[in-house]
């Protein structure tokens, strides 16, 4: 039967509180992503008998509604939503186009979003595949619908992920600028190919990097994240960048990266220095750049909160 003749859905509202992540963590190039604590939160109103497209009321700055990633994917999921005078209710810690995951969040807000408001019980393949489809690639939207550490995969048959551990000994701190840097000006940075010896160099940092988060051992960390695929070609274009990832190390952080395509910056270190980490990386950004946030983030290790009311 066509959704067009579904039967009307009753009034329901939900609610979805989904993790920012940071991605690639060095070596973990468009695979690896980690759940932190800033949050997108989306409250969606199914009203009865009012048609027409989704209204929604958003931050300063969010993407119009053809653009509205938290809409695409709720469409996504559920088309029979597309015409039902929806109400959307967005409100969102997460900078966009800094490289902390904002687009993955919308999309695994409205595949949440969607199930909640139509009874669906979707399975982690059909979200993460989908998300996918939506997003072009696997590590933020994975690790927003799982939490915790996520390295994905894209096959023929489905997506195929692993969740490693993060050692409870850890500590993570970003800071951002006031600048984006948008995924497309970010991509056309890198180049078509590179050199053998970069690509190896990178298989072999990554099972170190997976072994130093798993015992929280500063020297695997320090090793494994090391990257040369794509932090080489974008950080000259981040004034200050450099400058701050040194500081970081310096401030005792095992290692410190690029947070997945930039701007924003990622340290890793012992927990009890994460708020060290995160002025180190915010100094030479706000002196460069004039305004740069720093924060110590916590790792989120369990799945997106929902909550669910039909009346």
């Amino acid at each position: 039967m066509d959704h067009r003749d579904s039967p009307p859905l009753p009034r329901r509202r939900a609610r979805v509180r989904v993790p920012a992540s940071t991605s690639n963590l060095g070596p973990g190039f468009d695979q690896l992503g980690l759940a932190l604590g800033l949050f997108l939160e989306v409250e969606a109103t199914l009203q009865p008998g009012r048609d027409g497209p989704p209204r929604c009321e958003a931050p300063d700055g969010w993407p119009s509604p053809d653009r509205d990633l938290v809409l695409r994917a709720l469409v996504a999921r559920a088309p029979e939503l597309a015409e039902v005078g929806l109400e959307l209710r967005i409100a969102s810690e997460i900078p966009i186009a800094r490289g902390l995951g904002s687009s993955g969040a919308a999309v695994a807000a409205g595949l949440l979003l969607g199930e909640l408001l139509t009874d669906r019980h979707g399975t982690d393949a059909e979200r993460i595949g989908l998300g996918i489809e939506l997003e072009g690639h696997p590590d933020n939207v994975t690790a927003s619908l799982l939490g915790g550490l996520t390295l994905c995969v894209p096959g023929r048959e489905g997506p195929i992920w692993i969740q490693p551990p993060v050692h409870e000994s850890l500590g993570f701190a970003a800071a951002w600028p006031a600048q984006p840097f948008p995924t497309a000006e970010a991509r056309g940075a890198l180049p078509s190919s590179v050199p053998l010896a970069d690509a190896v160099e990178n298989a072999r940092r990554l099972p170190l990097l997976l072994e130093g988060l798993r015992t929280g051992d500063g020297h695997c960390i320090a090793a494994g994240a090391q990257d040369r695929l794509h932090e080489p070609y974008r950080l000259p274009l981040l004034p200050g960048s450099k400058e701050a990832l040194a500081a970081a190390r310096g401030a005792g952080a095992y290692a410190a990266v690029l947070s997945g395509s930039g701007s924003a910056l990622i340290a890793i270190g012992p927990r009890r220095l994460a708020t060290a980490m995160a002025a180190a990386l915010a100094a030479p950004l706000r002196a460069t750049r004039g305004w740069a946030e720093g924060r110590a983030l916590d790792v989120i290790r369990g799945r997106p909160r929902i909550e669910m009311e039909v009346g």
